[in-house]
């Protein structure tokens, strides 16, 4: 996958609107932190589907060619 780009996030608005309700309060830099490291575990799950998809397709084709020469 791949780091994503500043300006394809969340904005800061946005994130705080999500987080800083029910009496609490994020800071910018909390909010920031919190946000950057969702989309970080986030990129790790959609890496590990990935490799899943592929190794999934890999097997499907060894099996499909498992008899033939």
């Amino acid at each position: 996958m791949g780091l994503v780009a500043e300006n394809k996030k969340l904005s800061l608005t946005a994130c705080k609107k999500i987080l800083n309700t029910d009496g609490m309060f994020y800071t910018d830099e909390e909010i920031i932190e919190l946000r950057d490291f969702i989309y970080h575990l986030t990129d790790i799950v959609m890496d590990d589907l990935e490799k899943e998809k592929d190794m999934k397709s890999t097997k499907q084709i060894e099996a499909h060619n498992k008899d033939k020469p």
